[in-house]
């Protein structure tokens, strides 16, 4: 094509009225019919622009006077509705499975690394919660994927600079045999809790820790029976439940029956776990909600940081040659004003929703790993629907 005849195409593409200009925006503009003489031996019915030859077609065209776009911004809120209206059609199993892969291009995780199989094991979780719970939270799936991935990532970092051995032996439930001599310092978190039953936000703070206190392993304290709380499920339910969680959780979570048969507190178990490693260097981090940041509980007597500290200084099996105390608080809001303590103290950033065991017991299952519900329906616990019949 010679210059003249291009430069008269153009002519008569830009004099096109509206409907035909909306054509060029397809690729495809049909043209009335031109003679001869004016484009060569044969006339042009149809053109489709090809980029290459016209490479400022898709750039912005300084309207012609009195021209009036159509308006457009009503469009972009219609466009968002109907894709949200979809994506509420799509079933939850699928909508998590797409949030996978979308994680898994975000977040690296070596295949058959700890951190990948502790994945794994999280998101099918998610997908029988999403297949057997009735209306289950679908944005509450979704946040736990999500927090549990970030959390990995930070795990992952931490286990490739080698800073964090989850092998690691010590003994945390007077059952354990005694761990082979050990030159490294072995470094925990020491997390006393219920579990009646485990919910997400256990779940995700102690997965969070491992990654931002650089802790071998969380090992969780599970409460003995106690006569002033005659509600909470019995030992012999309770504890193996919480070990099957827990479990999906290897090797970044144990569980310590150290509570069992007693009614000690947590600042009083920290204690007698470290007193089972007389002779192992230990790094313990005792964990508690931030509620406990404070000198004095409701009822006037010392709270955490007093106890840790006067169990500390006292005899009670511990080394304090070789042992170290920390304090790591679950922050829910900042602190009115910092509490005087000699120990290091964290503050880990909540899980940003709300989970509570409370919840879970009246009824808002969302919150109950699938393991646990699981359990909890074999049992005839916390309300769960038993399993439908087979036909």
């Amino acid at each position: 094509m010679g210059m003249r005849q291009l430069k008269l195409l153009l002519v008569l593409i830009l004099a096109a009225p509206l409907p035909a200009a909306a054509q060029i925006r397809t690729g495809r503009v049909a043209l009335p019919a031109l003679p001869s003489s004016a484009v060569g031996a044969s006339a042009i019915t149809s053109f489709s622009p090809a980029p290459a030859l016209f490479p400022t077609l898709s750039a912005p065209i300084a309207p012609t006077p009195g021209f009036v776009p159509a308006p457009q911004a009503a469009a972009v809120p219609a466009a968002a509705s109907a894709r949200a209206a979809a994506a509420s059609h799509v079933p939850l199993p699928e909508r998590l499975q797409a949030l996978f892969e979308s994680l898994d291009a975000k977040h690296f995780l070596p295949a058959g690394s700890p951190a990948a199989l502790v994945r794994a094991r999280v998101r099918s979780q998610l997908l029988a919660a999403a297949r057997d719970y009735t209306d289950p939270e679908a944005e509450l799936l979704e946040t736990v994927a999500i927090e549990a991935d970030k959390a990995l990532v930070k795990i992952q970092k931490r286990l490739d600079q080698g800073e964090i051995d989850p092998s690691a032996k010590i003994r945390v439930s007077e059952t354990d045999p005694a761990p082979p001599a050990s030159a490294r310092r072995a470094h925990i978190g020491v997390y006393p809790v219920a579990g009646d039953p485990f919910q997400w936000g256990h779940l995700l703070i102690a997965l969070r820790a491992v990654g931002e206190l650089g802790v071998d392993k969380i090992v969780f304290v599970l409460a003995g029976d106690d006569v002033r709380k005659p509600t909470m499920t019995p030992v012999e339910t309770r504890h193996p439940m919480g070990q099957e969680v827990l479990a999906i959780f290897a090797p970044f979570f144990a569980y310590s029956s150290i509570a069992v048969g007693t009614t000690f507190d947590g600042e009083t178990n920290i204690f007698r776990i470290l007193a089972l490693n007389p002779e192992q260097r230990v790094e313990a981090w005792y964990m508690v909600g931030d509620d406990h940041y404070r000198l004095v509980d409701k009822n006037g007597n010392p709270d955490t940081l007093p106890k840790l500290e006067r169990n500390y200084a006292m005899d009670m099996g511990h080394n304090t040659a070789l042992h170290q105390l920390k304090v790591a608080f679950i922050r829910r809001e900042a602190p009115a004003e910092a509490v005087p303590t000699d120990l290091e103290v964290r503050f880990l950033k909540h899980v940003g929703f709300e989970a509570s065991s409370t919840q879970v017991r009246n009824g808002q299952y969302t919150l109950m790993p699938h393991t646990a519900y699981e359990y909890a329906r074999r049992k005839g616990l916390y309300g769960v629907p038993p399993a439908p019949a087979k036909e």
